[in-house]
């Protein structure tokens, strides 16, 4: 099922009544509701929101993440249940005693998905994408020799060629901020998801920071990034204004949420990314599971 996700900027009362989120904006305004059964992600974007606990709970209960977002209004930090799946114990334990080899072999599958969707982003704006083939096929086992890195050095010269000063750098110029936005909130998504198939998202097959604590989502989101870099060079392509703004408008912003919906090919059938994201990490508990990478596949542009 679709989930939605719920985008709130104005200073609001949020709790709940009757499984229904209440959005109280005072001032008399009329108090808005949504189904929290149809909500996967509310997205908090102003420091006048106040959360009742009940609502924090049921949050909780159906794997609804919140996100709260910072001054710059980028997503930093997020509200995740320690239990998303009936059986999160033993997978967490087949996760945690998973063996270096597996690991190894899981991030080497990650790292060809995410050149091979490279390739594709490059190739569907009529740049060269044939090296990042090339590349794909030499990444070995645990990428011992940094092909991945090799790879990002191209792509991001290929494509953001008209900007020829451009470095993807987190507090960098723009198009970064949109890279980041969007960024925050696939792996805001690919956290809710690997908790809700039983995983912990603190222990990384590859990302191994002892200040992340989102470290498998790191992993396991990196095949998608290239879908995000497709959308921001999209709106930018169509919207160069974009480059000169020092904040994200709000029709941009909803552009970026539109990732969730898009249409991604996996195992052959078209699906929506944000249901691709739950098969993958259903998949990667079955390699935890059963000590195979083989059942760990990506979606594909």
């Amino acid at each position: 099922m679709l989930k939605k996700t719920y985008y709130i900027e104005n200073p609001s009362r949020l709790s709940l009544k009757l499984n229904q989120i209440c959005i109280d904006q005072g001032q008399g305004a009329d108090i808005v509701t949504r189904d929290l059964d149809d909500a996967g992600m509310i997205i908090l974007d102003h420091a006048q929101i106040n959360l009742s606990v009940p609502l924090l709970q049921s949050c909780i209960e159906k794997n609804v993440i919140l996100t709260v977002c910072d001054n710059r209004h980028l997503p930093t930090g997020l509200w995740l249940p320690l239990e998303g799946h009936s059986q999160s114990g033993g997978r967490m334990r087949s996760q945690l005693e998973s063996s270096k080899p597996l690991r190894k072999q899981l991030w080497q599958k990650t790292i060809q998905a995410k050149l091979l969707n490279q390739s594709k982003v490059l190739q569907h704006f009529h740049l060269p994408f044939q090296p990042l083939l090339k590349m794909s096929q030499k990444v070995r086992s645990g990428d011992s020799s940094n092909i991945e890195g090799t790879a990002a050095a191209y792509y991001w010269k290929k494509l953001f060629q008209d900007d020829c000063h451009f470095r993807r750098d987190r507090y960098g110029v723009e198009p970064n901020s949109l890279l980041n936005y969007i960024y925050a909130l696939l792996r805001a998504l690919t956290a809710k998801c690997l908790v809700g198939s039983g995983l912990t998202p603190l222990q990384g097959i590859h990302h191994k920071n002892i200040y992340n604590t989102l470290c498998l989502a790191d992993d396991i989101m990196e095949p998608f990034r290239p879908f995000a870099d497709m959308m921001v060079k999209s709106i930018i392509r169509d919207n160069p204004e974009l480059l000169d703004e020092f904040e994200l408008s709000k029709a941009t912003k909803q552009y970026l949420l539109g990732i969730f919906q898009l249409d991604v090919m996996l195992e052959n059938q078209k699906r929506p990314l944000q249901i691709a994201m739950q098969m993958v990490c259903a998949n990667l508990s079955k390699c935890f599971e059963s000590d195979t990478a083989k059942y760990l596949k990506y979606p594909e542009i």
